[in-house]
């Protein structure tokens, strides 16, 4: 995939600098690591698309590809941990949320902390998979996990987590709004005029049901019991996450439905999809 240079945005110099020091950590072990999380989604939406996330972060999210919980010990070693949580640790005063996947993964596609916490990492190994390789200030390249992934794995994050709190719905919303914007606005006329012409020349929901069949894309051919438990709600989630979204709730319905038209089966997918 085509390298993004991000170098020259200045806001992210605190988040670079603890990258790169998580990947020449990585590098020094033979690990490799992927930006996920509100960090993925501030890189490729301010550097890429150009405009501003909709939620601020304080936390850096990264993806730990490795075979078994060694790789991880050898990894988190040298870093301080933030007492009552194992993945949670302390960089340059930054809080960083180490999440291992690969090999180490149950069949259910979960792992298991010390604490017996089970964190489902469905989606993990797919979106690295797709990683945009982005150069960050400092010079540093780092794997960033794609705004169609990301919609995934905030998705499945919504969905393990939204009793607790409405973040990654919310997130999900701006970054489906960002396939819309900038230079992908200029790609649905370009690339995907049946898709736009589908949706009555509407690029917030051509850009949606874009993201999700892209998003389709990424997970392939993996286990269709796992898909569908995890990325075509029930009329019930679905109400619930448009709720969570934040922004108007009758915005929000046709956003998401486009992007599930996206994700759906090809033969249920609008045209332009294919």
């Amino acid at each position: 995939m085509t390298l993004l240079d991000a170098s020259t945005d200045l806001e992210l110099q605190p988040a670079a600098d603890v990258l790169a020091q998580m990947l020449h950590q990585a590098q020094r072990l033979g690990i490799e690591i992927m930006v996920v999380g509100a960090t993925a989604r501030d890189i490729l939406i301010r550097s890429y698309v150009g405009s501003a996330p909709s939620r601020a972060t304080a936390d850096i999210d990264i993806g730990l590809a490795v075979s078994t919980w060694a790789d991880v010990d050898r990894f988190t070693g040298p870093l301080e941990q933030i007492s009552g949580s194992p993945h949670k640790f302390r960089v340059a005063d930054v809080e960083v949320d180490v999440i291992p996947f690969g090999e180490i993964e149950s069949t259910d596609r979960t792992i298991t902390w010390s604490n017996d916490h089970n964190m489902d990492v469905f989606g993990f190994r797919e979106a690295f998979e797709a990683a945009v390789p982005v150069k960050i200030p400092g010079g540093a390249v780092v794997a960033v996990a794609s705004l169609p992934a990301q919609s995934l794995l905030k998705l499945f994050a919504w969905l393990d987590r939204r009793f607790q709190d409405r973040r990654d719905a919310i997130d999900l919303r701006t970054i489906l709004l960002s396939y819309s914007e900038g230079p992908y606005f200029d790609q649905l006329y370009a690339d995907h005029f049946p898709l736009l012409a589908h949706y009555d020349f509407d690029p917030l929901l051509a850009g949606a049901a874009r993201m999700g069949s892209e998003a389709r894309a990424i997970v392939g051919t993996t286990d269709r019991r796992v898909v569908t438990k995890h990325i075509m709600l029930s009329e019930e989630l679905f109400d619930a996450l448009i709720s969570d979204m934040g922004g108007r709730i009758e915005d929000n319905r046709p956003l998401v439905s486009a992007y599930r038209d996206g994700l759906g089966e090809p033969a249920e997918r609008p045209v332009g999809l294919d």
